[in-house]
């Protein structure tokens, strides 16, 4: 009778925790609010057949001309930034993960003397499973950068984006912003 009013105890508190965590967050806007134009600059779009992947070179110039420009706009963080960005949020949920593990831990031990040992095997069997699945799900490499950027000419004729990963490059002098697109041709060696 005590141990099951000390689990209901705890699950009734942990279920009360859930429910004030999220409690300070702001609700998100049904519109976003129109991006500010700071300063004007140029973009060159350079294709690379030779490029893995696709490359934003900024020179030093313009990222200190952003940084110049970005101090002096007001700093409007909304309570989701602030508490997104918060180091007591990292360690509040590394300790209670390392709590949730550790009563799972006696939990499970102290279940052996109730329980038959094959049943707990065949659940760590189903964990560790599921665990593997996930990793090599998750390790698994993806295609290579410039694939994305592949249908980039006909998505821009259709009117439709284009979305793959970017390397940015922080590059001498003054050449303003250079987005350098992997596009591999499709001619055959000695064609021009």
């Amino acid at each position: 009778m005590k141990r099951t009013f000390v689990l209901c105890t705890a699950a009734l508190l942990l279920i009360g925790s859930a429910l004030f965590a999220f409690g300070d967050i702001a609700r998100p806007k049904p519109t976003p609010a129109p991006g500010k134009v700071l300063f004007h600059t140029g973009l060159q779009i350079v294709p690379d057949s030779k490029a893995y992947e696709a490359r934003l070179q900024i020179s030093q110039e313009t990222l200190q001309r952003i940084r110049e420009a970005t101090a002096n706009s007001p700093a409007n963080t909304s309570m989701t930034q602030r508490i997104m960005q918060s180091s007591t949020r990292t360690v509040m949920a590394g300790m209670f993960m390392f709590l949730a593990i550790s009563f799972a831990g006696v939990w499970l031990a102290r279940s052996t003397q109730r329980r038959g040992q094959k049943a707990i095997a065949g659940a760590l069997l189903v964990v560790g499973m599921l665990g593997a699945a996930t990793v090599i799900v998750r390790a698994n490499a993806g295609p290579p950068g410039y694939y994305y950027w592949q249908k980039l000419p006909e998505n821009l004729t259709k009117g439709q984006g284009t979305r793959g990963g970017l390397d940015i490059e922080i590059v001498s002098g003054d050449d303003g912003i250079k987005l350098i697109v992997p596009m591999k041709t499709n001619k055959a060696p000695g064609e021009e």
